[in-house]
């Protein structure tokens, strides 16, 4: 059960953005099933018509909390890139297209088990208002962040034939299955309590035949003879 915070607490300088942290600090602390529109004034110490004000609906706020997860969920992919892509040229190589998907999964993977409650509202749309403007902007703008690394895939020549869109979809459902089921334990109960250290680097393998094993960079190398591994690229 999350405690109630006085409202001189540090927090959001707007009402509104009080709420959606007091949002996200409930479903950290008590899953889905707490996350009421009670629980949500009292954990952000307003009075529980309060919500209402800012919010036609507990589903209008909960849009709210997915939008904002779908852009924290961008922003930390493009980090995970911009490290791996340093890295990668302190070796003197370059990532390639399939090498910066298997990143991008892997930090999929990671945001998810980083902040479990709010990536379980972000893919919940029966919890959320589909209808939501800026839901519906900021969840189409994450998968097109997806179709864009999977173009420059194809641009070396990985699938150059499929639509881009149904293989990020694909890539998508891959990943997000490995977070589901290692968020709800199912993973390591089958496989072991180290398994989301090592599936990640297999799934990888599987669907973009990048092994991170390859070079010991983010990404590895390739096992696919058609497109060049970050070794064949490596600056001369």
């Amino acid at each position: 059960m999350t405690e109630a915070r006085s409202p001189e607490a540090t927090s959001p300088a707007s009402p509104r953005d009080r709420l959606l942290q007091a949002a996200r600090e409930v479903v950290a602390a008590d899953g889905l099933e707490g996350l009421t529109l009670r629980a949500i004034a009292r954990h952000a110490g307003v009075s529980h018509g309060a919500p209402l004000r800012h919010f036609p609906s507990l589903a209008a706020l909960l849009a709210a909390v997915a939008a904002d997860g779908f852009t924290r969920l961008m922003a930390s992919i493009d980090t995970r890139l911009a490290e791996a892509d340093e890295a990668a040229a302190h070796a003197g190589a370059t990532l390639g297209g399939r090498e910066r998907l298997a990143v991008a999964g892997r930090a999929y993977v990671e945001f998810a088990l980083a902040d479990p409650g709010v990536f379980s509202v972000t893919f919940r749309p029966e919890r959320v208002d589909v209808t939501d403007d800026d839901y519906l902007r900021q969840g189409m703008a994450s998968f097109a962040q997806l179709v864009g690394l999977v173009e420059a895939a194809q641009a070396d020549g990985w699938h150059a034939g499929r639509p881009a869109a149904d293989l990020a979809a694909v890539l998508w459902a891959n990943v997000h299955g490995l977070a589901v089921l290692a968020l709800h334990g199912a993973l390591p109960a089958v496989v072991g309590a180290d398994a989301m250290g090592r599936l990640p680097a297999l799934s990888a393998l599987l669907t973009l035949g990048v092994d991170p094993a390859g070079t010991g960079a983010p990404g590895g190398t390739s096992d696919d003879p058609s497109t060049p591994s970050t070794n064949e690229r490596r600056r001369r």
